[in-house]
């Protein structure tokens, strides 16, 4: 039996995920050693309920990034076992994020020009936010003025991206106008 296109798309979806669970866990064990149930809980709120992670995928992966030399297991009295990154798991970590901003950017600028084509919008040139993004995520130890800085600039570019966006909403919707009007003019002759 084929799959629908939803099912298809579903189950990408899934892959994604799986990669994605990979650099949650090692993002959230940036900021502090942690057990499992609470890598789970706290990648649940950081992705604001989009990867909600379970036992059966959470503690697996944790045992692959530890094979790798990304993370750290360490015991503590309670019976627990806590997790932290290592200095490969930040490297590895930073890269990862890095790939990842180069792909959506790709994506996007694909994306943009391909509907610009078909005349639905005429900007496709969004500010690449990546040196910013990435600077703020990952560098927790540069000074408080280089922090502000580069949020300064993160929310600068930011700010062109919804000035951009606002400017593409516009021009939906006169796209929209058009074809109501041209639906109408159809609808008259009939």
């Amino acid at each position: 039996m084929k799959s629908s296109p939803k099912e298809i798309a579903a189950r990408w979806k899934e892959q994604m995920k799986k990669g994605y669970l990979k650099m949650t866990i090692l993002f959230v064990l940036m900021r502090k050693p942690i057990h499992g149930y609470e890598i789970m809980k706290k990648i649940g709120k950081l992705t604001l309920g989009v990867i909600t992670p379970t036992a059966g995928s959470v503690y697996p992966t944790l045992k692959n990034l530890e094979y790798k030399g990304l993370i750290k297991d360490m015991w503590i009295s309670e019976g627990r076992r806590i997790y932290r990154i290592t200095s490969i798991g930040r490297d590895v970590f930073e890269e990862a994020v890095k790939k990842h901003f180069e792909l959506t950017f790709s994506i996007r600028r694909w994306l943009l020009k391909e509907i610009a084509q078909l005349g639905i919008i005429e900007e496709t040139d969004l500010p690449h936010i990546t040196e910013s993004a990435v600077a703020v995520l990952l560098n927790e130890e540069t000074s408080i003025e280089k922090r502000i800085e580069t949020l300064q600039r993160l929310r600068g570019d930011l700010q062109k991206v919804v000035t951009i966006l606002s400017k593409m909403v516009g021009q939906i919707e006169i796209r929209e106008e058009e074809l109501r009007q041209k639906a109408k003019k159809v609808y008259m002759h009939v």
